[in-house]
């Protein structure tokens, strides 16, 4: 499927359906989020990733917020319109706080439907498109994209390595792919960190839940071209993150063809 396919599609509020909705799947991640209070008001949506002191969560997104300056810092050194894939986007604030610096094309795809008519509801541009459906059924065309982002989202799917495989054949020839704001794990951390996401999902009710989340490692990129621009292990961030106490727990990892 080319970029231009992706816009013959049926639509529902604002949103490209690729596929029928999972139903079972869609009520029971949102009773989760709605769990965690991860299911934002319109006006909070419209704010972030700079949270407003109501959001339950806004000590983490006061970190997300420094991840965000620092890509869009990055991003200011490009002097072309990119076509972008935001992939796991969720209700899509990326896409739409970029567009107010950026004449980007933004391709939104999530396989949650809630959020995305959310993001298509308030982020209304003809350079963002939100779409359903799961990027592996999709078959994305070679040479589709100049950036793709994954933020906050590699977490959500089983293996990477499938994953960066299918991805790196929709960049272009200068293409890179973005990772941000998601755990990465040493080998003998795995243990302890597949614990604490367990309990933490039976302690709310869903232990089923922590079968979908799933715990990548620093060496499951070994076989790709990768480079790690922030890095939390780093000597002077920890200490950064210890003045400060504000900045991201998490690496952003840049990987090209």
């Amino acid at each position: 499927m080319n970029l231009s396919e992706i816009l013959q599609l049926p639509k529902s509020d604002g949103v490209y359906l690729f596929e029928n909705v999972n139903n079972f799947f869609e009520e029971n991640y949102l009773r989760l989020r709605r769990k965690e209070k991860r299911l934002y008001s319109d006006d909070e949506v419209k704010l972030l990733p700079f949270a407003s002191s109501l959001n339950p969560h806004k000590a983490e997104w006061d970190s997300r917020a420094k991840s965000f300056i620092r890509f869009k810092e990055y991003l200011n050194s490009f002097h072309k319109q990119f076509d972008i894939l935001d992939l796991g986007c969720g209700n899509g604030w990326l896409a739409g706080e970029l567009s107010k610096s950026y004449s980007h094309n933004f391709y939104c795809i999530d396989i949650n439907l809630y959020e995305l008519k959310q993001g298509a509801r308030l982020f209304r541009n003809e350079n963002i498109r939100f779409i359903y459906g799961d990027i592996f059924k999709m078959e994305l065309a070679k040479n589709s994209f100049d950036l793709i982002i994954l933020n906050s989202s590699v977490q959500y799917f089983e293996n990477l390595n499938t994953l960066l495989k299918e991805l790196i054949f929709t960049l272009k020839i200068d293409g890179e792919i973005h990772i941000l704001d998601s755990p990465f794990y040493e080998e003998d951390d795995l243990p302890k960190a597949k614990t604490r996401t367990a309990n933490h999902y039976k302690s709310l009710g869903f232990p089923e839940m922590s079968d979908l989340y799933f715990h990548h490692t620093y060496k499951s990129l070994s076989d790709f071209n990768y480079k790690i621009l922030y890095d939390p292990r780093s000597i002077k961030n920890k200490l950064l993150s210890l003045a400060f106490k504000s900045d991201s727990p998490f690496p952003w990892i840049k990987i090209k063809r």
